[in-house]
């Protein structure tokens, strides 16, 4: 139901039920953007970011506020749903059959792009001129998705940005890099996340908006996919090579702006002569939902641009994934289907015999890139060093390998199911909490499979999220264990077979045992076993089998 608004506003809006992209709308002043109302010269709070958001529910019925939590500092974080028809449960967007698109911005509370563009794309569907945006698509926005952390705002928290905006918020929320919780599930936002987006909407693609920390590449956007390693290929591969091509293309049509792959150069070694994306780990989210047989994108504007270029970089690339997703959409969700099927029932078909990588290393793509950059002169200092100059010129450099892959340097067998012991309940909890079925044994039970026996704990010199990470050293044998009625039963026999099996493994790079969720219990076990040859077997059995009950 329209509600008050003013008299000009209203007579467009009911006249007009889209306007051409030359034309110009009136909106009420309490829909504009922070940045927009002031020149570029502030980003919003918190409280501004509600406005907008209070502005635009007030005089559409296509918009629906959700919650996505009350954080630590006590704000209600706004998880809003456009549809048309309206759209208020997933159930009903189930029946409708369209596809569920997820855009979040700000997860770093500095890089602030995503959260007014996101704001701006909204108001441009429901009152502008990309109404049909809602034509066969569902959408689900998380503007300020690290609100405390945007609202701890300073004149230094991203000096990159060539103090654009004046003031930004900080990186973390709390201490914590959101954007590295993505399996150990340690924040308020990210169990928010999984609960309340991933479980509860199941968007078929999900697009984090970021703003680089620097390198001054030549484009006015760089992207990645979901880096899959260990999850099916298809959905980062379309993702890849048939999405974000043609997006990147359809935006140099249209608006003639350079967006290309997301990575880092040493200008020292000039030219350049390859070009490395950022970790495939999936304690990244748009990674996490490569393991889930989901599509996702990481957007990232380019930090030395001006504000106003930044969030127009941003909105124009949100636009122009949704002008896809919006035709193409119902294709993801078949894509994103299949994998489901096949990674439920492909353990049936072998098991035992289907080994996955746990660890990983960055390699090229066949074809190299033509990079564009800012030119580097170099240059004699006085006492004989080569130094580097940044100068104002873009140049395309031809023939640089693009390391925007990932090859397995390890690998282990896929297991039917894992059991582990009902002390590990922090374990069992966590995985509920990615949304994972965990059962509890009714009664003793004796399983044949493998165990890992830990010969060696390193651990990680630095501290990531307030955690030194540990990485496990030994090997696999053969082995027949007796586990209790209420241990814990995790099979993967399911869709989300390839993030379970990431997260329990031994050796995994970015499993719970490299986030310490096992230390305490191996301590303690060598703790029992002193001596130079300690070995102590990892709690989490791999079930290949299982054998009869005892009598």
């Amino acid at each position: 139901m329209m509600k008050e608004v003013s008299v000009i506003f209203l007579v467009l809006a009911l006249l007009s039920p889209s306007y051409g992209a030359d034309e110009t709308v009136s909106f009420p002043a309490a829909m504009m953007t922070v940045p927009e109302l002031t020149n570029y010269q502030r980003t919003s709070t918190f409280a501004e970011v509600v406005a907008v958001v209070d502005a635009l529910r007030q005089s559409s019925d296509l918009i629906h506020r959700e919650t996505l939590l009350l954080t630590e500092d006590g704000k209600d974080v706004p998880l809003l749903v456009l549809a048309r028809p309206p759209i208020a449960t997933p159930a009903q967007a189930r029946a409708s059959g369209k596809p569920v698109i997820y855009i979040q911005g700000n997860i770093h509370g500095g890089e602030v792009e995503g959260k007014e563009a996101s704001l701006i794309i909204m108001r441009d569907i429901l009152f502008g001129d990309k109404q049909h945006l809602l034509d066969d698509q569902i959408l689900v926005f998380v503007p300020i998705y690290n609100a405390d952390g945007n609202d701890n705002m300073s004149s230094d928290a991203r000096p990159s940005q060539e103090l654009s905006p004046l003031m930004a918020g900080e990186r973390q929320a709390h201490g914590y890099d959101l954007n590295r919780d993505g399996m150990a599930v340690e924040t308020a936002e990210t169990r928010a996340l999984y609960l309340n987006v991933i479980q509860r909407w199941d968007p078929a693609l999900l697009v984090d908006l970021h703003t680089t920390n620097g390198t001054w590449h030549g484009y006015s956007l760089t992207y990645a996919p979901s880096y899959h390693t260990a999850g099916d290929g298809a959905t980062s591969a379309y993702t890849a090579d048939v999405m974000l091509p043609a997006i990147a293309q359809s935006v140099k049509e249209k608006f003639n702006l350079d967006f290309g792959w997301y990575g880092g150069f040493d200008y020292r070694d000039w030219p350049p002569k390859e070009l490395r994306t950022y970790h495939h780990a999936p304690r990244y989210l748009t990674n996490n939902m490569g393991l889930r047989n989901r599509m996702a994108i990481l957007a990232e504007t380019f930090a030395h641009d001006r504000f106003y270029k930044r969030v127009h970089a941003a909105n124009v690339f949100v636009e122009e994934i949704l002008e896809y997703t919006n035709t193409h959409g119902r294709e993801m969700q078949r894509i994103n289907a299949q994998a489901d099927v096949r990674t439920a029932s492909r353990l049936q078909q072998q098991t035992g015999a289907i080994e996955n990588g746990i660890q990983f290393e960055m390699a090229p793509l066949e074809e190299p890139l033509g990079l564009l950059s800012y030119k580097y002169i170099p240059y004699t200092t006085p006492t004989g060093d080569t130094e580097f100059a940044r100068s104002s010129e873009i140049v395309t450099i031809a023939g640089v390998l693009n390391y925007n892959r990932f090859e397995a340097t390890k690998r282990a067998t896929v297991p039917t199911a894992y059991v582990f012991p009902a002390e590990l309940s922090q374990v069992a909890e966590t995985l509920t909490e990615h949304g994972i079925d965990v059962a509890v044994l009714e009664q003793d039970t004796r399983f044949e499979g493998e165990v890992f026996s830990v010969t060696g704990i390193e651990t990680q010199a630095f501290v990531q999220n307030q955690h030194r990470n540990t990485l496990l050293q030994g090997q696999y044998r053969s082995a027949s264990q007796q586990f209790s009625a209420g241990d814990y039963y995790v099979a993967l026999d399911n869709r989300l077979a390839n993030l379970i099996f990431y997260l329990l493994e031994a050796q995994s790079d970015d499993g719970l045992a490299y986030w310490n969720f096992f230390d305490s219990y191996l301590q303690s076990a060598l703790a029992q076993n002193p001596g130079d040859a300690a070995v102590v077997d990892f709690p989490v059995f791999k079930v290949l089998s299982i054998a009869a009950p005892p009598n």
